[in-house]
């Protein structure tokens, strides 16, 4: 399946430790995660939070009964995304003010002809040495797993290219007119900081968001929400309009990778291609999908407009649960740990 590894707003029934929780004490925990690292992020080279709660998530992960392989492989592609970014944020320019004190500063590297003829024939190496790989009639180079690690590495060499462009195109013509330009970077304490906590953040609130839509429902996750966010009624505010909206959209997430995924196939079955082709006839592919997703996706949102009507629903009045019920042992059990342990770790 194409899109196997989008699983935010995708629930995955079980019955492990993780899921026969109350979906307020998983938000619960999230949001005492959130703002400990916030507070955290205000303490200069204090890493003892972010090390405690990502121990909670990965200790989350091993009670929800999620292989480490399954959470990884969904998570593989925007972790790369996040390094490239905090490497961005890493290695600040030679001579810029606001970057802290230096650690090392790296040699200057002039943008000569010479330097862009070597980038090129290093490209282009690179570009024959797939292009053998990925035509050769040879029985190992054909297995699927290496197919799928070509395409890996196609992407990542992708994304790192149109960074270093953007990287080269700044630095040449942002430079002086009379001076040659150089690539001059140095390693400050402010931006190992700053990137680490940047990719802290990511490691840690991504798969935690992640655990929390896998191991609870969209309805039970949208009834804790609002039991949380009841006390908002004082103020007339529609918490059971938000609750419903929310609870929508996370319903059609699997509902509209669904129908990319239909018409993926119909488009397959007719000759054409998204993955195969030229640029050109990937773009044409891509916009020949964009009408009739638009028009499925606005008939099923009509479909459930009126199956509401026609159940009557009413957003006025008292809403019974389904799922949320009183606090067990388990989640004050889980509160206590996780609040505990992150108070401690700012503490210390």
């Amino acid at each position: 399946m194409l899109f196997r590894n989008i699983s935010l707003g995708v629930y995955y029934p079980g019955d492990s430790f993780v899921h026969r929780l109350q979906a307020r004490t998983k938000l619960l925990a999230l949001l005492s995660i959130m703002l400990s690292l916030v507070v955290a992020g205000q303490r200069y080279w204090h890493f003892t939070t972010y090390v405690v709660a990502f121990l909670l998530v990965l200790l989350g992960v091993f009670c929800s009964g999620i292989a480490l392989r399954e959470m990884g492989r969904r998570i593989w592609f925007l972790l790369l995304i996040v390094m490239l970014t905090t490497s961005v944020v890493l290695f600040a320019p030679v001579g810029l003010s606001g970057f802290g004190t230096p650690i090392y500063i790296f040699p200057a590297v002039p943008l000569t002809p010479g330097f862009f003829a070597g980038l090129l024939f290093g490209a282009g190496l690179l570009i024959g040495i797939y292009l053998c790989l990925a035509s050769l009639p040879l029985p190992v180079l054909r297995r699927a797993s290496f197919q799928r690690g070509l395409k890996r590495a196609r992407t990542i060499a992708i994304v790192v290219a149109c960074m270093l462009i953007f990287v080269l195109a700044y630095v040449y013509f942002s430079g002086p007119a009379q001076t040659t330009p150089r690539l001059a970077y140095m390693l400050t304490n402010d931006s190992i900081w700053y990137s680490s906590i940047l990719f802290a953040l990511f490691v840690i609130l991504y798969p935690c968001s992640l655990l929390l839509t896998m191991t609870t429902s969209p309805v039970a996750l949208i009834e804790g929400l609002t039991m949380l966010l009841a006390p908002l009624r004082w103020l007339r505010l529609p918490v059971d309009d938000f609750a419903l909206m929310t609870l929508i959209a996370l319903r059609f997430i699997p509902t509209l990778l669904e129908e990319i995924e239909q018409l993926l196939k119909a488009q397959s079955a007719r000759g054409a291609s998204v993955g195969s082709g030229s640029i050109r006839a990937r773009i044409q592919s891509v916009e020949a999908l964009f009408v009739p997703f638009m028009r499925n996706t606005l008939r099923r949102a009509s479909e459930l407009a009126t199956a509401l009507d026609a159940r009557g629903y009413q957003v006025d009045g008292h809403q019974t649960r389904l799922h949320e019920k009183t606090f067990g042992l388990a989640d004050y059990s889980v509160l206590l740990l996780v609040i505990v342990s992150l108070v401690v770790a700012l503490i210390v």
